[in-house]
């Protein structure tokens, strides 16, 4: 349901200010005004510990220290040896970052000087030479021959020394008065010139140093990679500290207004959960005032929504549609059976079933699951149950009919398409019933009557013609559901005919809007038309699982010992698809019929959510606010 809310004003010292916002902070149970939030920047020690969870995650292969449950005082102790780490490991990744570069940069010197390691001098000694010229490259191999020749006549001196698959490496020992010449025939023979280091030692002495080099940093990189990864032990405190940090920012988005004496804030609490904060903060000898009143007419309330446990999840499904307004009636309880049957129809498979209640039971249990992820989970794990239960109707056990079926969608599909549509005539009535419901709080009678109220009379009339007319009874009882029928019927033409032009002052321009009412007829037709998805969706999973068993049974007897495998392959593979498949689309297809047939008759819409200025928890699973002894108890 829809809770009230009341608009409080919540003042006190300025000297407890502090541990005023920490309080509602934990509790969660005030929602400040949008003036009160301003914006703000994450401090240096958020990023930095936000910087290093994201470096040692990198070297894990199995993320970590998640989904931690830890108690207020532990939650309110900033662990200072977890901030010290996280400058520490940022000051390591700077050094690796400095030691890749300064690896790239050798290993490119130790690639350049490869080819020419046999070179026998240095290259600092080739540039003292007074009357000879050494020139270093590069020339492709089908082209050395003509190069060979050429610097024959030239008198140059050519010695080859590397190869690879394309290229010799060769360096050429010519007079320098033949260099103008040289440099012209290079370029001819398109040789590829190196440029000259000026290294002091030899190449095979500078590359012998430049592995050393390597070996060294080397050496460095994979123990700073260690120590990354020796930190995961610490990556829970590093994860609770980042949610302790948030938390304490979103204090300081709170910009808080002032008197003379004391600073107050303005916002909204749920109205059953009032008395809840002044028993806190009393509860702590806090100095304050809490003032508080009903929502004014003009004033933007948030929606605050208090259901069950079943119902509870499907408030994700509406809530992807449209939050619901705080002044209507909450469609969540109603729209949760509906979601919940329809979905269930649609897979309407006993294996299936079992297979989503075991398995996302076992998620719900072990996978420590929060929000929307932990809602649709729950969703699913509750359609198992109508799942089965249709399965049991449909006598169907992973497609393979196990027993006489109450109805069979493959071989006899009017039946269940009859029993689809008779469910979407009262899925619709209900929504209309919410509409009267929404009209009657909004003191809007005659619009209810309209909209809603005559086109009840209509459908639940022309529902019981068609039982009277197709399906065989006692004349008495024929009789009265045929009268009752065209009384109601009529009685709702006559509602529109009267009503849908109320506000038109002309007697043509009521008879226009009378007819443009009766016309919405056509519209009603193709909504339970719309229903007809349940028997497709249905139909659909029981023929690929049937067809499926049917492969693996042809190929099972095939081959002897091999078909057997094939056979269980080509099952297993079947029915993971048909359930992936047939999960996607009941969820698609069982919320279309909400947020369409169903939510089209009454739901408005248009709220925003009531979200409590709270603990901001990426990493934490849970801040237990009992103590310590309760919290082993319980886990």
């Amino acid at each position: 349901m829809i809770v009230s809310m009341q608009k409080v004003k919540l003042i006190f010292l300025e000297s407890d200010k502090e541990q005023i916002l920490n309080e509602l902070q934990m509790h969660a149970l005030f929602m400040p005004d949008k003036k009160h939030f301003k914006s703000v920047t994450p401090s240096e020690d958020l990023i930095r510990v936000s910087k290093a969870i994201e470096i040692i995650e990198r070297y894990l292969k199995k993320s970590t220290g998640n989904n931690a449950i830890v108690t207020k005082s532990e939650f309110e102790l900033l662990d200072q040896h977890s901030l010290e780490l996280a400058a520490n490991i940022l000051d390591l990744q700077n050094t690796y970052y400095k030691l890749q570069e300064t690896q790239k940069s050798l290993k490119e010197k130790y690639e350049e000087l490869l080819p020419y390691k046999n070179l026998s001098v240095s290259q600092s000694r080739i540039e003292t030479l007074r009357f000879t010229q050494v020139v270093l490259g590069f020339i492709q191999k089908e082209k050395y021959d003509a190069f060979k020749g050429h610097m024959d006549t030239l008198g140059a001196y050519v010695d080859i020394l590397s190869s690879d698959d394309n290229y010799h490496y060769v360096s050429i020992l010519i007079d320098k008065d033949q260099s103008d010449r040289l440099e012209d025939l290079l370029e001819s023979m398109d040789f590829n010139i190196e440029p000259n280091r000026n290294y002091d030692k030899t190449n095979m002495e500078v590359i012998t140093d430049l592995n050393s080099e390597l070996e060294s940093i080397e050496k460095e990189m994979k123990e700073t990679e260690q120590f990354f990864i020796d930190s995961s032990k610490d990556l829970g405190g590093l994860k609770l500290l980042h949610d302790q940090l948030l938390s304490k920012e979103s204090k300081l988005q709170i910009e808080l207004l002032s008197t003379e004496t004391t600073v107050y804030v303005e916002g909204w609490v749920r109205g059953d959960q009032v008395e809840d904060i002044k028993t806190i903060l009393n509860d702590k000898n806090f100095v304050f005032e809490l003032e508080a009143r009903d929502a004014l007419s003009d004033e933007s309330v948030p929606t605050a929504l208090k259901n069950n446990g079943f119902v509870k999840p499907y408030e994700y499904i509406t809530n992807q549609f449209s939050t619901p307004s705080a002044s209507e009636v909450d469609p969540n309880p109603s729209m949760s059976f509906w979601y919940w049957l329809i979905f269930g129809i649609m897979m309407g498979d006993i294996g299936y079933g079992l297979v989503m209640i075991v398995a996302f039971g076992l998620l719900l249990k072990f996978g420590k699951l929060r929000g929307a992820t932990k809602d649709l989970v729950k969703i699913f794990c509750y359609s198992g149950v109508t799942s089965i239960g249709a399965g049991i109707l449909f006598g169907s056990f992973f497609g393979a009919t196990i027993f006489t079926p109450l109805l069979d969608p493959i071989n006899d599909p009017v039946p269940m398409l009859i029993i689809s549509l008779i469910l979407g005539v009262v899925h619709i009535v209900h929504g209309l019933i919410l509409k009267l419901i929404n009209s009657y709080r909004q003191k809007d009678i005659l619009g209810g009557l309209n909209d809603a109220g005559s086109w009840i009379f209509i459908l639940v009339g022309l529902s019981l013609f068609i039982t009277a007319t197709f399906i065989p009874l006692e004349s008495l009882i024929q009789n009265i559901l045929l009268y009752t029928s065209y009384v109601l019927m009529g009685l709702g033409v006559l509602i529109i005919i009267l009503l849908n032009g109320r506000e038109q002052k002309s007697i043509p321009g009521k008879i226009v809007s009378a007819i443009a009412g009766l016309y919405n007829s056509t519209s009603y037709l193709s909504d339970i038309l719309s229903y007809s998805r349940i028997l497709a969706l249905s139909l659909s999973t029981a023929v690929i699982a049937y067809t499926m068993n049917l492969l693996g049974e042809m190929v099972w007897g095939s081959i002897p010992v091999l078909g057997i495998l094939l056979g269980i392959i080509i099952y297993l593979i079947g029915h993971v698809f048909n359930f992936i498949m047939g999960m996607l689309s009941a969820y698609v297809h069982a919320g279309r019929l909400q947020y369409l047939e169903f939510y089209g008759k009454f739901f408005e819409g248009g709220g925003y959510l009531f979200e409590p200025f709270s603990l901001q928890l990426k990493y934490v699973y849970q801040v237990n606010l009992k103590e310590n002894k309760e919290i082993n108890k319980e886990n």
